[in-house]
């Protein structure tokens, strides 16, 4: 009787269930017929083949179809409605698989706007390159991955901490991290958000950066050890630095350059807008002592056929540097070499190439000449309260930018080719051929003396006093002020050496003139590079 009951039971079950699926009530149709032969599945479940026609209550299906496995196409969020009849197509195309896992888990995971799921998931998706979208709260992390077809591509994301790969170039570099060292490259490193120290060195070569980071991000840093391309291979001397020491100097193709040289990046020109081609190039420039205004000496040569007086001539420029607008610009009767300012920027100091000392008012572009030498000028130099220059016999001056007084030395018997000033305006050392001598800048009196065995042409002194760097022609020896002994030497340049500046104890900036531009940045005797940072 039992088993009676049982039979019939579940002939009643089976019979309602057939029912359910016979009747149409609430439900509509869906069509699909091309690909033919492709397997189909209702919200990962397999159905048949292709062609097919379902009845499916009303409600959205997921609806794959797929010619083989990992070619497929998915249609999500199906509609279907009462009594209707939706006919589909699918094209299927090559897949690859996507195992994504965050910490924390249950992160939602998009594909630019479309979504996913929740961490963990395993999906499929086109081969290329996806940018994934993960999110869980406030915490959100994007991530690029290449999915190629028929292989699992692995993605994990840590939410709570940034994800940096470093690389270092060369690898035998080291790396500190907030004090903590790495030598091994390429290296992956979980950071906490925030700002973080780091150092990159190797030997001589050292350099300080800030790498700023959020939660989930994924970096990939890169240090590289490169020349420097500053300035210019149409760079030239002189060269000088700005009063506030921001900027360095030089002349070059366009006009006058302003390098910042912590960043190592033109920042500023200053060219002629009457001479957009650049037939003729300046020669020197001077910097008022408060960094506000700029003259330039540009002998006119080429363009000397726009006037009818063929007769050499200077033309003098005066820019505001802050505007960089030209505030004169004049053609003067005169062969100058050097210019300055005034200690109150009134009035620019002109040496002429004979020996004339010209006073240029600023304002009104009036020129006077202030006296003559009686000998052509060779060498010279400033700083901000006087003008050091020299002359073909052997004599030097010094100029008071306040109130105009010369001093006169007589200090050797032949032509005078290189000064410098130390920066606590102490010391002068001067050249002559093969002799340097040591000068008190007070009274223009000997120190002491050295002989070489060649030439000098430029000479400077570091900033502590401590150094004396001498060039002779295409080579620079770095000597001890105090035991006269060289410390280094930088030979076979590309150029003879007219101009040299001291950036620190251990950075010498050497420059070439016009005819052979050459501007070079040397560490200790070694041609400057520097460890540059990127960021992808």
């Amino acid at each position: 009787m039992r088993k009676h009951q049982k039979s019939l039971l579940a002939f009643l079950l089976l019979f309602i269930f057939s029912l359910s699926i016979i009747s149409c009530e609430g439900r509509g149709k869906i069509v699909i017929e091309e690909p033919p032969n492709a397997d189909v599945y209702i919200n990962g479940k397999k159905v048949g083949k292709t062609p097919i026609t379902l009845q499916l209550r009303e409600g959205k299906y997921n609806i794959t179809v797929a010619t083989a496995p990992f070619v497929e196409e998915t249609k999500k969020n199906v509609q279907v409605y009462f009594d209707k009849t939706i006919v589909l197509r699918f094209s299927p195309s090559p897949k690859g698989i996507l195992n994504a896992d965050s910490v924390p888990k249950g992160a939602e995971v998009y594909d630019k706007r479309e979504f996913l799921g929740t961490t963990p998931i395993q999906v499929k998706l086109d081969p290329g390159i996806h940018e994934i979208f993960f999110q869980k709260g406030k915490l959100s992390a994007v991530r690029k991955v290449n999915i190629e077809y028929q292989k699992e591509t692995k993605l994990f994301v840590n939410l709570e901490k940034a994800i940096v790969h470093v690389n270092v170039n060369p690898s035998d570099a080291i790396l500190t991290i907030d004090g903590k060292k790495y030598t091994q490259f390429p290296i992956t490193l979980e950071l906490e958000e925030g700002i973080h120290n780091i150092v990159v060195k190797k030997n001589l070569y050292e350099d300080k950066f800030t790498l700023k980071v959020r939660k989930g991000y994924e970096l990939n840093v890169s240090y590289e050890l490169k020349p420097l391309q500053l300035p210019p291979v149409q760079a030239y001397g002189p060269i000088k630095f700005t009063n506030n020491g921001k900027y360095l100097v030089s002349m070059g193709k366009a006009g006058i350059y302003f390098w910042n040289i912590n960043k190592f990046k033109p920042e500023i020109s200053l060219w002629d807008p009457e001479d957009v081609r650049n037939f003729d190039k300046f020669i020197n420039f001077g910097i008022s002592n408060n960094d506000e205004f700029v003259v330039g000496i540009k002998p006119i040569r080429k363009l000397a056929y726009q006037f009818k007086d063929k007769s050499k001539r200077d033309k003098i420029l005066i820019w505001d540097l802050k505007t960089t607008a030209i505030l004169s610009s004049k053609l003067y009767d005169i062969e100058t070499v050097f210019a300055t300012f005034t200690k109150d920027n009134s009035k620019v100091v002109l040496l002429g190439k004979n020996g004339t000392i010209y006073l240029l008012n600023r304002n009104s572009g009036n020129l006077e000449e202030k006296e003559n030498i009686g000998n052509n000028i060779t060498a010279f130099s400033e700083t901000k309260d006087f003008v050091v220059f020299a002359d073909s016999i052997g004599n030097i001056y010094k100029l008071d930018k306040s109130s105009l007084n010369i001093i006169k030395e007589k200090v050797f018997s032949s032509k005078i080719n290189a000064i410098a000033i130390s920066k606590d305006d102490k010391y002068i050392t001067v050249a002559s051929n093969n002799k340097g001598k040591l000068l008190n800048a007070t009274d223009l009196k000997l120190i002491k003396e050295k002989s070489f065995k060649e030439n000098i042409t430029a000479m400077a002194i570091s900033p502590s006093d401590k150094q004396i760097a001498v060039a002779f022609g295409k080579k620079v020896v770095v000597y001890d002020k105090q035991t006269e002994k060289p410390l280094y030497a930088i030979e076979n340049l590309p150029a003879p050496i007219v101009s040299m500046l001291f950036k620190d104890e251990e950075v010498l900036i050497t420059a070439s003139g016009m005819k052979t531009p050459y501007v070079g940045l040397w560490k200790k005797g070694k041609l400057l590079k520097k460890w540059v940072q990127t960021i992808e």
